[in-house]
Formats: structure tokens, C-alpha cells, sequence
């Protein structure tokens, strides 16, 4: 009785493996734009309402799939496609978030997604899921530049900080990128060139 039921079971799990398909999601052009503004080892700089400046570094963009064997069985049968990008500032600011990024992963077929994001240890969205910011506008001092696809980020509102609280809230033009941050002692860093 038991080599029938072994023999059962390993003619089932045969059978269901050829049945197994993994389907691969797409990021849209729309989804992949949030990635659009930088290139891997590009500078960006910023300069604050104090006359200091920062540099960030590209530290590393990629586009990748998840779950590239295929695992139906313990990881399912999509393979989520992910777009990352990391950000080191010259200046470590937080000292157990040294590294900045964003992400985005396609965990649906059909539904859109959105980025997270990390600036300095400022989360979105935090533990808790937040609704999406709303987008609105911006003009900088350095520049004066309108920015007209501006998403806030802001520490207890829509993100939550972790490590020293060194960011009060941050600024993501969709086309731009990270344009501007506000640190909690009030010094504002806004985007000067990449």
C-alpha cells in the first residue's frame, strides 16, 4: 500500500510540473519613467539654503526578474519584473542608512504600481502602507525651476523615518528625480545640476 501511494504521489507531482508556467510581468513606460532621470555612476548635486553642498552617486541602477527558475511550487508562477536604483551621499547622514533608493516591482498583471523609496533613512511607505501621495508642483531657489509631476514625502504624514530622523520630508519629481530635501534641524538641499 505505501509503494502505491509513494508511486501516486511521484506520478502527481510529474504531472503537475509540466503544468507549471511561470507568466513574467511588465513594468509600463509609464512605471519604468520613475527610473528614467539617472544613469548608473552619475553625479547629482544639491545646495542648501546654507550655501552647503551635497553630492549623491548612482551607485548602481538595474532591471531585473524575480523568481528567474521558476518556482511554481514554493514561490508561485509569476515573475515580478523590478527596476532599483542606489543612491550614496559623499556624506553619510544616517549612519545606519548610509544608502539611498528607490524600487518598484510589478506584483500584478494588471494593476499599476508604485515606487518605494529610502532618502536618508526616511521610509515610503512606511511599516504601515500609506494611499499614494498626491502629485503637485514646485518651483527651487537654486534653479527656479517649476517641477509640475512633484511627489512629498513627509516624516509622519505619508513616511517614517528610522536611524537618527536626520530628513524631515523629500521631494520626487517623476521626470527629475530627487529634487529637493529638508532636514529636521530646517537646512533645505535643492537639486543645483546633475
Amino acid at each position: 500500500m505505501k509503494k502505491v501511494i509513494m508511486l501516486f504521489v511521484i506520478v502527481a507531482s510529474t504531472l503537475s510540473s509540466c503544468n507549471c508556467k511561470c507568466t513574467k510581468t511588465h513594468l509600463s513606460k509609464d512605471e519604468k519613467e520613475w527610473f528614467s532621470a539617472y544613469k548608473k555612476g552619475q553625479q547629482i548635486i544639491f545646495k542648501s539654503n546654507l550655501g552647503k553642498l551635497d553630492t549623491l552617486f548612482v551607485a548602481d541602477k538595474y532591471e531585473t526578474y524575480d523568481n528567474k527558475e521558476c518556482n511554481c511550487y514554493e514561490v508561485g508562477n509569476l515573475q515580478y519584473n523590478m527596476m532599483h536604483i542606489d543612491f550614496k551621499s559623499r556624506i553619510c547622514h544616517n549612519d545606519s542608512y548610509c544608502v539611498s533608493g528607490v524600487s518598484i516591482s510589478k506584483d500584478e498583471i494588471n494593476k499599476k504600481s508604485f515606487p518605494t523609496f529610502n532618502v536618508f533613512g526616511l521610509f515610503y511607505p512606511d511599516v504601515q502602507v500609506k494611499p499614494i501621495p498626491t502629485e503637485s508642483w514646485v518651483v527651487l531657489r537654486t534653479s527656479l525651476k517649476k517641477y509640475t509631476h512633484v511627489y512629498v514625502f513627509e516624516d509622519g504624514i505619508n513616511a517614517k523615518n528610522f536611524g537618527n530622523n536626520y530628513l524631515k520630508s523629500f521631494y520626487w519629481d517623476k521626470r527629475e528625480g530627487l529634487i529637493r530635501y529638508d532636514t529636521g534641524e530646517g537646512e533645505i538641499f535643492e537639486l543645483l545640476k546633475k
